[in-house]
């Protein structure tokens, strides 16, 4: 038993030193790697989780870049497959560049025009009128036979799009302001004469 004891310490000191592990051969790694797996047969298996967004590090208990993981249930907002982790958000390993990002036309929604404070403009939250509209049943007007009362089985967080303002009536709309979580405030010009034709055009973009 003694002799085992010894042979371990001295074998741990040496990968110890060496900074460097091979798994799956008996000769030294590579000299620039800190670990080789090799194998003519076997492949490599990351961990499998079930990731619930993107920008939230569930069920891992925080965001650390560098982690690797499969996911394994597709959502509203990730896919099947290897992601990465950049310390804020899971950033998918696609092995295409041609694969497009998500997007889509916010809801229609009311947009106030009148009695708004010239200074302060109005502010409207663009993540809550769409959670609201897609994802419960009081929000929907009518759907085809058989369909979900909610639009999607999962709502991405709010800081998981990129919201834009692709057009909008410069007429009647100023000073058009976007936060990171969906908050839009504008103002109304002094001079603006709203009509029917009045637009201001919003389009999400899903972060991948």
């Amino acid at each position: 038993m003694k002799k085992i004891f010894l042979f371990l310490i001295v074998s741990i000191f040496v990968v110890n030193a060496k900074a460097q592990v091979l798994i799956g051969g008996v000769t030294e790694p590579e000299w620039a790697s800190i670990l080789e797996l090799r194998s003519d047969t076997l492949g490599f298996l990351p961990p499998r989780v079930n990731l619930l967004g993107p920008g939230r590090a569930a069920p891992l208990n925080r965001h650390l870049a560098g982690n690797v993981v499969y996911n394994k249930t597709a959502t509203d907002s990730l896919r099947v497959g290897l992601y990465f982790n950049d310390g804020t958000r899971w950033v998918p390993l696609f092995t295409s560049k041609t694969i497009q990002e998500y997007w889509f036309y916010m809801p229609s929604i009311p947009i106030q025009v009148a009695n708004i404070d010239l200074v302060a403009g109005k502010t409207v939250d663009l993540y809550y009128e769409y959670k609201k509209q897609l994802n419960t049943a009081g929000g929907l007007v009518k759907a085809s036979a058989g369909a979900p009362t909610q639009v999607l089985k999962k709502v991405p967080e709010a800081l998981d799009f990129w919201y834009y303002v692709t057009g909008y009536d410069d007429s009647v709309f100023d000073a058009i302001t976007i936060t990171n979580d969906g908050k839009m405030n504008y103002k109304i010009k002094p001079t603006a004469v709203p009509t029917d034709s009045t637009y201001l055009n919003i389009v999400f973009v899903e972060k991948q």
